[in-house]
Order: C-alpha cells, then sequence, then structure tokens
C-alpha cells in the first residue's frame, strides 16, 4: 500500500515539475524588472504547487500527461526566447491534443471552430472602409449593381449586393466584409476535405492554417475584391471532384478494403452500390455547378479544366460513354453561366455604373473573356523571361509561406505522387496550369492571381501530412509533426498580424478623395488615374458627395502618350471650368499651366495666381533680390520618427527675377536637421506679384529624438564655385513654426531581430548594419521600452587593432525616456573592420544597466554584435522602405551584353502607395547615363501588396548600348511614386551631405568592349 500511495503521489508530482518551472519562468521573464534569486525560487515553488493542486483535481481525467516534459527544454535553455517558448508550448499542446482526444468521426464542429476563428481575425483586421482602384470599383459596383470592368464579374456583384443591406457599417466596409466571409468559408471547405479524405483533423487543421495566415490570402479576405470568391470557389470545386473521386482509387497502395476502413473511422458508411453511385453523381452534379459558377466569375478559372477532366476520365474511363452521368452535369454546368446573363440585361436597363455598354453579341463576348487584356496573356515566353519569373515566382512563395512551409508542401506532393498519384494530378495539375498562367501573364497583382494555386498547396499539404500521420507513426510523434508545421504557419501569422492591425485603421484613400471633393471648387472636373477615381466615384454614387464635380478616369489611348492624353483633357476643359489633376508628368512642366498643389493632386491654372487662399498661416518676410513670403500650411505638426511632414510654403517674386533660384524647408533641432525638401525654380519664367505654391512632404530621420523642433525655410543659388543663401532680417533663413516629435508606438522592422533585455525594463529589438560611408559603419539600435534615459556604449574590437581599443567605447548614444509600448532608434557610427562589437548600457550618472538572463536574473555577459562581411546596407526611403543591398554586382560587363541587377528592399510597414523603381548606370565624365524603371519584381509585387517585414528582391535588365563609353560605370537607384513621381527621400544624413538627397549611388561596374 505505501508504495502504491507513492507511485500516484509521483504519477502527479513529476508533470507538476516541468510545468511549474515553465509557468514560473514565462511569469519572471514577462516582468520589466530583474529578479532575486530567493524571488525566483519562491515563484518557481508556488507555481509547482499550484501544477500539483490541479493534477490532483484532473486525476480521473485519465489524461497522458508526459508531453509536459517537453516544457523541460525551455526551464534549461540558456536564454530568454519567448517565440520559442510559446512554440514549444504549442507543440505540446497539439502532442496532448492527439494523444487524448480525437473529434467523432461523423463531426462538422472542427471545420466550424476552423471557420469561425478565422472569420474573427479577419473582421479584426478588416479594411474600416473604401479602398483604391479596383477594390473601391467593386464597393460601388455591388451597391449599384453595375457593371465592373471585364469580364464583370456578375456572381461577385450579386452575392456582393447582398452584403450591402447589412444594418452596420458604411457600404465599403459590408463588402470587405464579403472577402472575410468567402476567405473563412474556404479555410473551412479546405479543412473539411482533407479530413475526409485523409481521417485527419491535425493535418486539416495545419492545411487551413497554412492558406489562412499567407500574406495574400489574409489581405484579399480583409479587404473587398474578387479573389476571395475565387479561392472559395476552386475549393468547392477541389472538394466535391475529391469526394466523387474517393469511390475510384487508382493506385497500388490505396486499396478499397483501405478506403472502407478510413470511411467507416469518419463514420462514412458505405451503403448499398446504387445509393453510392447516387452519392457519387451528386458530388458530380454539385462539381458541375460549381465549376460553372467559377468560370462565370472568372473566366481565368476555366484553365483548371484541363486538369479536373483528366482526373476525371483517369478515376472512370468509362464516363464518357454513360451519358446519362454526365449529361446532368452538363447541364448544371451551362445553368450555372446563366449569371452571365446579368451582364447584358442590366447593361440595357442602364446601370449607373458601366463604363462599357454591352449592346452587341460581340461586345458581350468581348467584356466576358476579357479581350482586350489578351494581349498580356502568354506574354513571358523566351528562356530568359521565364528565368526570370521563375525566380520572381519563388520569391512570391517564400514571401507567402516561408521557405519551411514550402519544403513540406513540395514533400507532401512527391508522397502524394507516390501513394495517391492520381490525387496529385488533381491537385498539383491545377497548381502547375495555374502557376504557368500566371507567370507569364503581364500584370502588377501576380501575388493576387496565384489565389487557385495558394489553395491547391495548402490542400496537397494537408494531404501529404495526412499520409504520414495514417501510416503508423505513433501518435506522440504525429502531434510532434503537426505541432511543429503549425508553429511555423502561426509564426507566420504573426508576422503579419502588425501590418493588418495598422490597415485595419486606415483611412487615407477615403480621406484623400473626400477631401479633394469637399474642396474642389464648384463644377470641376477631376482627371484622376484608376487607383484614385474609383474611391471618388463611390463618395459621389454611393454617399452622395458633391455630384457637381466630375471624376474623369484617363487612360492611355492608342499609341498616343500618357501624358499627352491629360493635356488634351486638360486643354479641353479648362476654359471652362476648374480641373484637378492626380497625377503628375514631366510633360506637365513644360507648359504655360500652373500647377497649384491641391491637397495631393494639382489646381490647373491656365493664368498666374495673384491672391493667396484665405487659410493659410499667414507670416511675411521679404529675402533680398526681390523674394517675399507670404504664408504656408502645415498638415500635421505633431510627428513621429519616420512619419512625412507636408508643408506648403506661399511666395511670390516682387520683381523680375534675375536668376533661377531653390527653395528648401528643414526641420532642425540640437542633432542638426532632421528632414528637409528642395525644389527648383525656373525663376525667370515667373512673373512679378505672382504667388508661387511650393508642397514640400519630406519624412523624418528615423533616429530622430522626441522634442521640439524648428520649421525654416529659405532661398539659394548656385554661384558656380558654392551655393549662396539669401539673406532675410539678417540670417540666411525664416522660422516657420514648432514641431513636435513623439516616440514611436510601432516596433521596428530589422533584418536582425533580437531580443536583448535589461534591467528598469529596455529592450534591444534588433539591429541593422551600414556600409554605405566607405571605412565606417553604421549600427541602427531597435529599443523598446523603458522609463529613463540611458547611455548606449559601444566597445569596438578590431583583430587588427585589438589592444588599442580593447575595452575602450568608441561611440555612445543616449537612448529617450520610453513609456511602456513606445520604441526608438538610434545610430551608432564607428570604424569598419573585422571582429567583433560588445554593447553595455550605463544610466546617465554612468552606472552600468546589467542584461538580463534566463528568469530576469542580472547577468554580467556582455552583448556581442557580430556585423556580417561584405556590402552590408540599410539605408532607410522615406520612412516606407530600406534599400539592403543588390544581391550581386557583377564586376565588368560589355557593349551589348544584357546586365541583370537585383536590388532588394525591406518594407518597413505595410505599404498603401504604388512606388516604381529606377535602376541606372551613371557616367559623369564624359556624361553619360542609362536606366530602366519599373513595378517591382518584373511588375509581379507592386509595393500596394507589401507588408512590414517583406524582403522583397527586385530584378531589372539593362542592355548596354554599343555606344556606352568604356570604364567604371556608377549604379543608381531610385524610388518614386508612379502617380506624383514624388521621389522617397534616402533617410540618411550622411548619404544626403554627399548629394545623395533622392538617388542612390551604390555600386560600380566596368563597361568593357
Amino acid at each position: 500500500m505505501p508504495r502504491a500511495k507513492e507511485s500516484g503521489l509521483w504519477k502527479w508530482l513529476w508533470p507538476s515539475v516541468p510545468l511549474g518551472l515553465y509557468i514560473s519562468r514565462l511569469i519572471a521573464e514577462s516582468l520589466v524588472v530583474p529578479w532575486r534569486l530567493r524571488t525566483t525560487v519562491l515563484l518557481a515553488l508556488g507555481c509547482i504547487a499550484l501544477c500539483l493542486m490541479l493534477f490532483t483535481l484532473l486525476k480521473r481525467c485519465k489524461l497522458r500527461v508526459w508531453p509536459l516534459a517537453l516544457l523541460s527544454i525551455y526551464v534549461l535553455w540558456p536564454w530568454a526566447a519567448p517565440a520559442f517558448a510559446l512554440a514549444l508550448l504549442l507543440v505540446v499542446i497539439c502532442i496532448s491534443w492527439a494523444i487524448n482526444a480525437q473529434p467523432r468521426p461523423g463531426s462538422f464542429w472542427p471545420e466550424v471552430l476552423v471557420s469561425l476563428a478565422s472569420l474573427i481575425l479577419y473582421i479584426g483586421t478588416l479594411a474600416p472602409t473604401v479602398l483604391p482602384a479596383d477594390s473601391g470599383e467593386f464597393q460601388l459596383v455591388s451597391y449599384v449593381l453595375g457593371i465592373a470592368h471585364p469580364p464583370g464579374y456578375p456572381l461577385y456583384t450579386l452575392l456582393g449586393k447582398l452584403f450591402t443591406l447589412l444594418p452596420f457599417g458604411d457600404v465599403a466596409y459590408r463588402l470587405n466584409l464579403f472577402a472575410a466571409v468567402c476567405g473563412a468559408a474556404t479555410l473551412g471547405i479546405i479543412a473539411r476535405t482533407v479530413r475526409q479524405s485523409t481521417g485527419s483533423w491535425e493535418a486539416a487543421l495545419v492545411a487551413a492554417a497554412t492558406l489562412g495566415l499567407s500574406t495574400t490570402f489574409w489581405a484579399q479576405s480583409t479587404t473587398a475584391n474578387i479573389r476571395s470568391l475565387s479561392a472559395l470557389l476552386t475549393a468547392l470545386c477541389l472538394a466535391s471532384l475529391l469526394g466523387w473521386g474517393s469511390q475510384y482509387p487508382r493506385c497500388k497502395v490505396f486499396s478499397r478494403e483501405n478506403l472502407r476502413e478510413s470511411q467507416i473511422q469518419l463514420g462514412i458508411h458505405i451503403q448499398s452500390s446504387s445509393r453510392n453511385r447516387m452519392g457519387n453523381q451528386n458530388a458530380l452534379l454539385a462539381f458541375g455547378a460549381f465549376f460553372g459558377l467559377a468560370v462565370g466569375h472568372h473566366s481565368s478559372l476555366s484553365l483548371l479544366g484541363l486538369p479536373f477532366l483528366l482526373y476525371i476520365l483517369i478515376c472512370d474511363p468509362h464516363l464518357p460513354f454513360r451519358t446519362r452521368q454526365w449529361l446532368p452535369v452538363l447541364g448544371v454546368f451551362l445553368a450555372s453561366l446563366l449569371v452571365l446573363l446579368y451582364l447584358p440585361l442590366r447593361s440595357f436597363m442602364g446601370a449607373p455604373f458601366d463604363p462599357a455598354p454591352i449592346r452587341s453579341w460581340n461586345s458581350f463576348i468581348s467584356h466576358v473573356l476579357a479581350l482586350g487584356f489578351r494581349g498580356d496573356m502568354f506574354y513571358y515566353r523566351s528562356l530568359p523571361e521565364l528565368l526570370a519569373r521563375f525566380r520572381v515566382w519563388l520569391n512570391i512563395m517564400r514571401l507567402e509561406f516561408g521557405g519551411a512551409l514550402s519544403w513540406a508542401a513540395l514533400g507532401a506532393a512527391l508522397l502524394l505522387g507516390i501513394r495517391r498519384w492520381h490525387v496529385l494530378l488533381l491537385l498539383g495539375g491545377a497548381w502547375v496550369i495555374n502557376v504557368l498562367s500566371v507567370i507569364t501573364y503581364r500584370a502588377p497583382q501576380t501575388v493576387e492571381y496565384l489565389m487557385p494555386s495558394y489553395v491547391a498547396q495548402a490542400v496537397v499539404l494537408g494531404y501529404g501530412l495526412g499520409i504520414v500521420l495514417r501510416s503508423g507513426l505513433r501518435r506522440s510523434l504525429a502531434g510532434a509533426l503537426m505541432g511543429l508545421l503549425l508553429w511555423i504557419a502561426v509564426l507566420n501569422g504573426t508576422a503579419n498580424y502588425p501590418s493588418f492591425r495598422l490597415l485595419h485603421h486606415d483611412t487615407s484613400a477615403r480621406d484623400y478623395a473626400q477631401t479633394i471633393l469637399r474642396e474642389a471648387p464648384q463644377g470641376a472636373l477631376v482627371l484622376s488615374n484608376w487607383h484614385r477615381a474609383t474611391p471618388f466615384w463611390y463618395l459621389q454614387q454611393v454617399e452622395k458627395l458633391r455630384s457637381d464635380v466630375e471624376v474623369r478616369y484617363v487612360y492611355p489611348q492608342g499609341t498616343q502618350p500618357n501624358e499627352e492624353v491629360w493635356l488634351q483633357y486638360i486643354a479641353e476643359a479648362l476654359p471652362s471650368r476648374p480641373v484637378i489633376v492626380t497625377n503628375r508628368f514631366y510633360a506637365f512642366t513644360q507648359t504655360h499651366y500652373r500647377w497649384i498643389p491641391f491637397h495631393g493632386a494639382w489646381l490647373v491654372h491656365a493664368s498666374p495666381l495673384y491672391a493667396p487662399p484665405a487659410h493659410i498661416e499667414t507670416k511675411e518676410t521679404s529675402f533680398e533680390e526681390g523674394i517675399r513670403v507670404l504664408g504656408y500650411q502645415i498638415d500635421d505638426s505633431d510627428l513621429a520618427p519616420g512619419e512625412t511632414l507636408t508643408v506648403r510654403i506661399y511666395w511670390q517674386p516682387t520683381k523680375r527675377l534675375e536668376r533661377d533660384y531653390s527653395s528648401f524647408v528643414h526641420l532642425v533641432g540640437p542633432q542638426g536637421v532632421v528632414g528637409q525638401g528642395d525644389i527648383v525654380h525656373h525663376a525667370r519664367e515667373y512673373l512679378p506679384g505672382e504667388i508661387r505654391v511650393d508642397s514640400y512632404a519630406f519624412p523624418l530621420l528615423l533616429h530622430t529624438p522626441p522634442g521640439e523642433y524648428k520649421l525654416i525655410c529659405g532661398f539659394y543659388y548656385d554661384t558656380g564655385s558654392g551655393l549662396q543663401r539669401l539673406q532675410t532680417q539678417g540670417t540666411d533663413h525664416f522660422p516657420l513654426a514648432n514641431i513636435h516629435v513623439h516616440l514611436g508606438q510601432e516596433s521596428a522592422t530589422t533584418l536582425h531581430p533580437l531580443n536583448e533585455r535589461f534591467a528598469n525594463g529596455l529592450v534591444l529589438t534588433g539591429v541593422d548594419y551600414d556600409r554605405s560611408v566607405p571605412g565606417q559603419l553604421r549600427l541602427y539600435l531597435h529599443w523598446r521600452h523603458a522609463d529613463q534615459p540611458f547611455l548606449a556604449r559601444l566597445n569596438y574590437q578590431n583583430t587588427a587593432v585589438h589592444l588599442a581599443r580593447q575595452n575602450v567605447p568608441v561611440a555612445q548614444a543616449e537612448i529617450p525616456a520610453l513609456k511602456p509600448g513606445c520604441t526608438a532608434t538610434i545610430v551608432l557610427d564607428i570604424p569598419d573592420g573585422e571582429g567583433h562589437i560588445t554593447l553595455s548600457l550605463s544610466d546617465i550618472e554612468g552606472r552600468p544597466i546589467p542584461a538580463l538572463g534566463p528568469w530576469h536574473l542580472p547577468t554580467q555577459r556582455e552583448v556581442r554584435l557580430r556585423p556580417p562581411r561584405g556590402k552590408v546596407r540599410y539605408i532607410p526611403l522615406g520612412g516606407d522602405i530600406a534599400f539592403v543591398g543588390f544581391k550581386r554586382v557583377p564586376e565588368s560587363t560589355a557593349k551589348g551584353q544584357e546586365l541583370w541587377l537585383h536590388p532588394r528592399f525591406l518594407a518597413l510597414r505595410p505599404l498603401v502607395a504604388d512606388y516604381s523603381i529606377s535602376i541606372g548606370l551613371k557616367r559623369r565624365e564624359p556624361y553619360w547615363e542609362k536606366k530602366t524603371d519599373s513595378t517591382p519584381a518584373l511588375g509581379a509585387i507592386p509595393t500596394l501588396k507589401w507588408v512590414q517585414g517583406w524582403l522583397v528582391e527586385d530584378a531589372h535588365l539593362l542592355t548596354i548600348p554599343e555606344d556606352a563609353p568604356l570604364g567604371q560605370a556608377t549604379v543608381t537607384l531610385e524610388v518614386y511614386d508612379a502617380f506624383t513621381l514624388e521621389p522617397l527621400r534616402i533617410l540618411d544624413e550622411r548619404l544626403v551631405a554627399l548629394g545623395q538627397g533622392t538617388k542612390l549611388e551604390v555600386e560600380a561596374t566596368n563597361i568593357d568592349r
């Protein structure tokens, strides 16, 4: 008896120890203050005692709790690593669930939970209101029952109309909610498909999480778009076909007896042959309906019919000879296409939104098949182009799923090909067809067009994992494998969550359109690009805002240059009405028009402006040589580092100016200039007395300390030997206003994340390195949460000068006081060389601040930083992205050859602007320049799709002309807004001092014969 009691006590004591120690360590490391050893021991004993009480209460449940022993891995882990701790906990939970519980075979609740959880996530990150471009069009078209651009999307329009009837949120929000419902339903169907086919709920959960937490699927599930419905219809087609084909196993390993056993485990009992055939026929009829709706939704999905038909013929080769079975399916398919009749019927009824009315059979076919885009189909055909596009696709897969899940999907496909090759033929065929059609298609939404392949890939991963888990693998190992893959998927989701949380509060599209419509002159004409036009139309037709203003979408017409089309519209309309344009072209500067900045657009004047607006902040001064400042406007005077300051300066020449001038605006603090903008003026063309409006939009340096800053302006000219500023009131600048800079709230994006914790709550979250200046290494140190200022000191140890600089601080900077949840970035410049760097902290009085180790116990260890070798770059551009170097630049290239350049960019925040990237080669003497401009990644990954943390590899092809001068040429790089042509400013004061304000000069290559 005593032994039995001891055995029973030990049964519940041993799991209490690792669980209690694990919980106590998490508690200790969750607090910012360091712990004393005695307090830590008491905390651990208390947690162990609580866990023992818990297990005593649960002893009648007959749970197997041995997986808790795995938590000892983190208990003994030598570093504080919360991400690893939570990942280990997830693995333990999955193993425990796998060996203790299984859902009932015939239940639906696992799939319902998957759909419900994903719906909650998507609603929590849903876009709040109207969106630009196609999304804005769909939000409008569904509400007014109009006709969208080809292929028309009638199914989406009709279903979307139902969501516009919901009684909450604005109309745009309800259409965004439609996407969330489609995304959640897709994940539920994928989970059900995998579980029915493999009998593994673990595999179903991993498949759903892999797709649901990927970047583009998440984005499409939170914004009004047609891709989420495409994914849902693809999933329905695959599910119905796999359900039908489960009665026709055509591989060596899975026999009918094995299939019967699997179905019995799922509660799907095989009935009589006649009833079985009836179920098969129903599944095939369902497929016909879903595929018909898919083709009617988007004609590109018809390409999936090739693997679908091949799968049907392999499963049942005699089906074509049984017309009674396939004729009803064909009838259902054709009946589903009747939804297309909405397009001509609604067009004849006079739809409120119908840019290209359908009045003939040819126009109907052209609209449904989107024949206007047929020139983009199979656009990339040559081998070099296909190889380049294939590299882009690999980059997309890495961004969407990460390397581990992509390799896991490939392994699952190989296993599926061995065990259930006909299933791989269906899923892999759908995947291959979609990928090939997309990478050969010229369009800037490649990441979205790949949605059907994402769905197929998730199902393949689930199938392969299900085969592994059902192959006799022990339940514990199965749970560990499931936990590992689920952890990777969750890490992908946690990386994406901050971006979608920010986008959940983004109203920039509404703010832009609403401000311009409200401030536009009576009866104005707004000439707009597609990106901006749809929010204008939505606000006018849905919210009835400023119907007197006409918004006209301007697009290229034939071979006529686009800027000439804009100028033609301006010339036709300006004599009779005010004109506002959303785009800016270089050709505009060659006209006699005056382009007045107007809330991010331009108000066109045919004659000079002689009276300033009444709402400006009046502040006057006169500079020498006849220049007078009248006032200014500032959009926001309270900013965080990296945010953009927008200011407009109103000035006028008081006499005929004799030379050209440049104007500047600087934001100045104790550390110097933290933000600036310059504009070159061809001043000889200005008339005396006319009002000029200079608009500046420049971001603050990422390492700008919080505090009060002065905004100043001035003018200067080039004397030939230098720059000369104009004087006013005894100084060379004019103070305008004070700008307050506050601390940031979002964690910095970094290539080298860290979690180095110090006493009093300071955390080093990451470090980045830059060698743009020869002989110097710049460190960007990203910090979070401190309650008082600190000094960061760097000790630099170089193997060549080790004795001279051992333990001697070579750089130090003050970390500002950070409130809980706030962040800051500081920079330290040190001599470059091989070796390591040690980082130490102290308070203002010089007292050292210890680093914290496991359990947050103070340690004496040094924090070591090891810079990567080579040409390391980290150059912030405009606060939105950072240039982080080229993959490789050849040392030399020959005339007539093709030069591929691959710059890499890191997204510092989710982007809502469409940027173009210009890459070129340049020589100063003799002057020569060759460059190419394009949307990133050969147009496949526009910046509008980037989320925080994306590392995007761009690709540019330069053909070196035969007349290129021999010798060394500099590689240049510039990023600019595709619509306004406003370049992103370089946020590195060292490079700006070298003349690289917007254009980087980053590498060099030799041009040979």
